[in-house]
């Protein structure tokens, strides 16, 4: 066939850019519509603490460390006792139960992330056989802790 015969190409439609946006315009909404019924909500902050919970829990602390000078509790029981106490005091305080909840979750969901960093650095305490852990410092921390968050 010779080349005089051959059509030249037909340009596309006008039709047919307009359907390729409209597809990427389409394609972008469904993208951010997905995201957005996905994504995790942010905590809320905290409620202010109602009447009676510092000294509550700081009475707790203090006699926890009261039974361990008393020699009610070795170092191992003290740390855990504290620890389950600062688990209940978080949990009133956020308004969300956090005491069946690891230490990194507490955290995440702490904005201040206090009661985290103190359940980790009573973990060694807390599992160990031996401990160099001072009890007076634990309790210190624990009470600053319910003193201030």
């Amino acid at each position: 066939m010779p080349a005089a015969d051959l059509l030249p190409p037909e340009p596309y439609g006008w039709w047919v850019p307009v359907l390729g946006a409209g597809l990427l315009l389409l394609a972008g909404a469904w993208a951010l519509l997905v995201r957005r019924l996905t994504r995790a909500p942010r905590p809320a902050p905290p409620p202010p603490p109602g009447p009676g919970l510092r000294p509550r829990y700081a009475a707790e602390v203090d006699r926890l460390y009261a039974g361990y000078r008393a020699g009610a509790l070795d170092l191992r029981a003290l740390h855990l006792a504290l620890a389950r106490t600062m688990r209940a005091f978080a949990s009133e305080r956020l308004g969300t139960d956090v005491r069946s909840w690891t230490r990194a979750e507490v955290a995440g969901h702490d904005p201040t992330r206090r009661v985290g960093h103190l359940l980790a650095r009573w973990e060694e305490p807390s599992f160990a056989p031996d401990s160099d852990a001072e009890a007076g410092a634990a309790a210190a921390a624990a009470r600053e802790v319910v003193a201030t968050w």
